[in-house]
């Protein structure tokens, strides 16, 4: 039994009002208050009595959660395609053609002395922010229950599951990085690392071991699964105003490519994200039964949900510099993903020029390619011939998050200014990595190959460890600018080298788990 005791989350501000619809919530800064502690003022239950008096409030309050996770310290940069994908090996940082490996400077373990600025610039926040957005959830959850009337069809149920899914999805984002990989040596199940904020209160909750945040992970999912049976992307029927966005293009594109009415709950946590995030705690955890279990429901849902990406839609529509594509990130095949409006201004100067330029006071992102791709097969491979930048000879540079609304895109406005979060592949992955038949394994993994262009190359593989190495082939090729093979090494323990054109320098386990923020102790009186 975790014990509650008075400890601070400092900058969290439970208050929520005033959120704008989700077409415009890039334009909103973090909710953070101006005092150091938890809000909860006889006028904080004021207001959020006004917010959510009817269900347009709970619908801007929910735009206002995705704000936060749309930051650049959270899945809008640090924790997609820019810090994590450096951390997990996928990419690094240069300036011009000076390039250099980002190290591992941002912890304690590692040599470097000015560590402490990289944990303040991009580890802390990521931290702050997330607890930032569960106190809004947590919000949203006290209120919700009194205000089953204001609420139309099934959305109470929608609007309820969804936030505690997310609630679930940032506590194990959390875990995956704040705490250490049950693979790991330093792994205990004594040892206490993060709290899993779970109600509305001025009390602050204790630190707790790992198990016990993944237990609490589970039971929020699977709360969340059974109150999103009514979700629109698994009941098929058109979904109200209050839980996603009409979509938008031409309809006869529309029909032509699938996209249902249902589309923009993958902008949401949905139903089967709560299935695909139960997939991976159970993979961290080592529970590979479990795991299978949830990665091949969906990979057995109805082939509408999730249809391949058309290939049609992949290939260049005018550029042949690569710069224009119409599903750079393959949407249909997201399981959950996050509409980022200004997504083009995020990446200017580090993946993309417009207004900025490469190599001048930013640092652009490059990718070893040789690392990423096998050069046998790699030519045949859409993410390798269209989803790259070629800026140098020795310096290619992803172009995943090209996807600026040109002329064409129009007509195909739902694949663009997406940060995928979890796709269909992974769930392939994963149910590779569980399956005890090593054939029906290798299948799993063949059938990503084949929709990914690489069927005149079937795979050769005699045991299991020969099975692994091309699990994390795909990982590597597959999660370009998504930040995800940083998760898979941290799972596996797993030393791996980080590549630029300038050098390789070789990543240990040791330095996978990052530090709590300095103040979360010095504040909170935390003894631990």
């Amino acid at each position: 039994m975790i014990m509650k005791k008075r400890i601070y989350i400092k900058n969290i501000k439970i208050m929520i009002k005033g959120f704008l619809p989700l077409c415009l919530f890039a334009l909103l800064p973090l909710f953070t208050s101006c005092n150091d502690w938890l809000d909860v003022e006889p006028t904080t239950e004021m207001d959020r009595e006004d917010l959510f008096k009817d269900e347009a409030g709970f619908a801007d309050a929910m735009s206002g959660i995705y704000t936060i996770l749309n930051s650049d310290a959270m899945y809008g940069k640090h924790m997609t395609w820019y810090l994590l994908e450096m951390m997990g090996g996928g990419g690094y940082a240069g300036s011009g053609l000076n390039s250099y490996i980002m190290q591992y400077y941002f912890h304690p373990n590692t040599p470097y002395s000015y560590f402490k600025n990289y944990q303040n610039n991009y580890i802390d926040p990521i931290w702050k922010n997330a607890y930032n957005a569960i106190a809004n959830i947590n919000s949203i959850l006290s209120c919700i229950d009194d205000k089953k009337n204001v609420f139309v069809g099934d959305d109470y149920q929608i609007i309820k599951g969804e936030a505690l899914g997310l609630r679930a999805f940032i506590h194990f984002d959390l875990m995956r990085l704040y705490t250490d990989a049950y693979s790991s040596a330093d792994f205990s199940k004594s040892r206490v690392y993060m709290p899993y904020v779970s109600s509305l209160t001025s009390d602050v909750f204790a630190l707790a071991p790992a198990d016990f945040i993944a237990q609490a992970i589970l039971k929020d999912l699977n709360e969340a699964k059974e109150l999103l049976r009514k979700d629109p992307m698994l009941t098929g029927i058109t979904p109200s105003q209050y839980v996603c966005d009409e979509v938008s293009g031409l309809i006869a594109n529309r029909n032509q490519y699938g996209i249902k009415d249902w589309h923009n709950r993958r902008l949401h946590f949905n139903y089967y994200a709560a299935i695909a995030t139960m997939a991976r705690l159970y993979l961290w955890m080592g529970n590979k039964e479990q795991a299978l279990a949830c990665a091949t429901e969906i990979i057995n849902a109805p082939a509408d949900k999730f249809p391949w990406v058309n290939t049609d839609l992949i290939a260049n529509v005018t550029s042949a510099s690569n710069t224009v594509a119409r599903d750079r990130t393959f949407c249909t095949e997201h399981i959950m993903a996050l509409n980022v409006i200004n997504l083009e201004d995020r990446i200017d100067g580090i993946l993309q020029e417009r207004q900025k330029t490469f190599g001048s006071t930013n640092q652009m992102l490059g990718m070893n390619t040789n690392y990423l791709f096998d050069t046998a097969t790699r030519d045949a491979d859409p993410r390798y011939t269209y989803l790259r930048f070629i800026f140098s000879d020795d310096m290619h540079i992803s172009s995943k998050l090209y996807q600026d609304a040109d002329a064409q895109n129009q007509n195909f406005p739902w694949a663009v200014k997406r940060i995928p979060l979890i796709k269909l592949a992974e769930m392939y992955y994963i149910a590779a990595e569980c399956e005890p038949s090593l054939d029906r394994a290798v299948e799993y993994l063949e059938t990503v190959r084949r929709h990914r262009g690489l069927a005149p190359y079937p795979l050769q593989v005699t045991n299991k460890e020969e099975l692994q190495e091309q699990i994390e082939a795909e990982y590597r090729k597959e999660f370009i600018s998504e930040g995800q093979l940083f998760y898979y090494h941290k799972r596996l323990n797993q030393s791996f080298t980080s590549r630029g054109f300038q050098g390789s320098y070789q990543i240990t386990p040791e330095v996978f788990t990052m530090p709590r923020p300095d103040d979360e102790d010095a504040y909170g009186g935390r003894n631990n």
